[in-house]
């Protein structure tokens, strides 16, 4: 099949292999604005499909691809992705239990988690109330020695200063490096995150269409690719710029048309760091189609202590 070619300013390929989780996280940021992501019915591309698709991609230097989900490692076929596609691959996983050490080292290959990045590749999510760090972190101690992996926690709003020093106080005592992961949402009657386009996540379609134009590419459980994260957890199959497995797939250089404005996702219109950690960046770009202009964070610079590193310098 035809090579696709991803765009050189496209800082991000999240492949969601399935929609399933083992975790049930209320503040899920896959259902926010009452999307329904993990109930849809897809017709889930198989694991040969998933490594032809994959290995079609030209991705531009230093960006991986990211197996996510939903868990990643719930969908089988994540063995033979592994040791087949020819990418550089990311994951992020809440490292399920019945994972084991001996499921990593069977495998034929190892070189998909090795490559220069300024943060750790595989990144375990612990998140309040769904899974035990402690037990996390010794796990994820006894991974260190053959894969870049480290833990991120959620600032879920009701941890107290003192749950969150004793976190670090766990990780430090493993080695393990912990960043943190920004909260993003309702929280009560607080809505949390640095958004670029604060309107554009509010939850209500505000029937305005507007021109977007995003550096992250989703693509869903059936190997459709969507515009944005939104698109995606809404599953607007109409909205799909195409399939992986489409013969002369491309993707679009101009800025899309949405009338969902007001549904946008925090996580495409948040500012954030990119993949080679500099902070200020947004993936998606938002532009009027009228006359009426976008309303924007004026934000200052005043990302410090995001993360804490205890390593010996393997990911430096």
């Amino acid at each position: 099949m035809k090579p696709i070619i991803v765009p050189r300013t496209y800082d991000y390929v999240g492949v969601y292999l399935t929609d399933k989780c083992h975790l049930s996280c209320c503040y899920c940021i896959t259902q926010h604005h009452q999307a329904r992501f993990g109930s849809y019915k897809y017709s889930y591309l198989k694991t040969e499909d998933w490594i032809k698709g994959l290995n079609r991609l030209v991705l531009p230097e230093g960006i991986p691809i990211t197996l996510q989900g939903g868990e990643p490692f719930l969908f089988k076929g994540i063995w033979k992705i592994l040791e087949n596609v020819k990418q550089k691959i990311d994951i992020m996983t809440a490292l399920p239990s019945f994972l084991k050490r001996e499921d990593l080292i069977k495998l034929k290959t190892l070189d998909w988690n090795k490559r220069k990045a300024l943060y750790p590749t595989i990144r375990v999510s612990y998140h309040k109330g769904q899974n035990d760090y402690k037990d996390l972190i010794k796990r994820i101690a006894e991974l260190q020695d053959i894969l870049s992996i480290g833990l991120y926690y959620l600032s879920e709003p009701s941890q107290s200063e003192e749950e969150v020093s004793e976190l670090k106080s766990f990780a430090k005592k493993y080695n393990v490096e912990l960043r943190l992961k920004e909260f993003l949402g309702d929280y009560g009657d607080e809505k949390i995150g640095n958004l670029l386009y604060p309107e554009a996540a509010s939850g209500i379609n505000l029937s305005r269409r507007v021109l977007c134009k995003n550096t992250v590419v989703p693509i869903a459980p059936d190997g459709n690719v969507y515009l944005c994260h939104s698109d995606l957890y809404f599953n607007r199959r109409e909205k799909a710029l195409g399939n992986i497995l489409d013969e002369d797939f491309m993707f679009p250089k101009d800025f899309l048309p949405c009338d969902n404005y007001g549904l946008c996702n925090e996580c495409d219109v948040k500012v954030k760091t990119n993949h080679n950690q500099e902070y200020g960046y947004t993936s998606v770009t938002i532009q009027p189609a009228d006359d009426k202009p976008i309303p924007k964070l004026d934000f200052k610079d005043d990302f410090t202590g995001t993360f804490v590193k205890y390593s010996s310098g393997k990911f430096k």
